[in-house]
């Protein structure tokens, strides 16, 4: 789908074109929601979060200032409300049931079956890297979500997190030897 640029649909939404800023949404939910769950590390959380993120931008529009770019602006609004959940969150860990966790559905009629050692590997290595993960210090890993998951730059993940060129390269080393550490037993053989 062709959009029109970022800042013409904040235009028209200014404007009253209400559609112009589904485009956006549109454009970035899921990117805004990879972000968000690298940080909260919760799918669903980062979701509501996302929602949030483009609901407070929507009532922002008058103040964003043209002078930086729409995808910036709504990534450093999501940012904030991700660091606050984290922090509101931290302390108190919530187990809830997801009814779609109840069957496996490659054990449904008719499809192949995994073989259980991949499962089993997989689901071993997805967790050691949740657990990586929040082994990071927030900075490291905001740093490590926007430029391994969002391909930002360095100069972009500067901007998002208010901080110099050099800061988010020492915050990506740091974050990327105590996840090696982390995935050692994983990574055997491919170093």
């Amino acid at each position: 789908m062709d959009y029109p640029g970022d800042l013409e649909l904040v235009r028209r939404c200014r404007r009253g074109d209400i559609d112009s800023f589904g485009s956006l949404v549109e454009k970035y939910q899921h990117r805004l929601c990879l972000l968000i769950s690298g940080i909260v590390l919760d799918r669903e959380q980062a979701r509501d979060l996302a929602q949030e993120a483009f609901l407070k931008a929507y009532r922002s529009l008058k103040s964003f200032r043209e002078e930086s770019n729409f995808y910036t602006w709504l990534y450093r609004i999501a940012f904030n409300l991700a660091l606050d959940a984290k922090r509101k969150r931290a302390g108190r860990e919530m187990v809830e049931y997801d009814d779609s966790r109840r069957l496996d559905p490659s054990l449904s009629p008719g499809s192949s079956m995994p073989r259980p050692d991949r499962v089993a590997l997989g689901r071993e290595l997805r967790e050691a890297l949740r657990r990586g993960l929040e082994s990071l210090t927030r900075v490291q890993r905001t740093a490590i979500v926007l430029r391994e998951w969002e391909g930002k730059s360095y100069e972009e993940i500067a901007g998002i997190m208010k901080c110099s060129r050099g800061t988010v390269m020492s915050r990506l080393h740091y974050a990327r030897e105590k996840l090696r550490e982390n995935l050692r037993p994983y990574l055997a053989g491919t170093e």
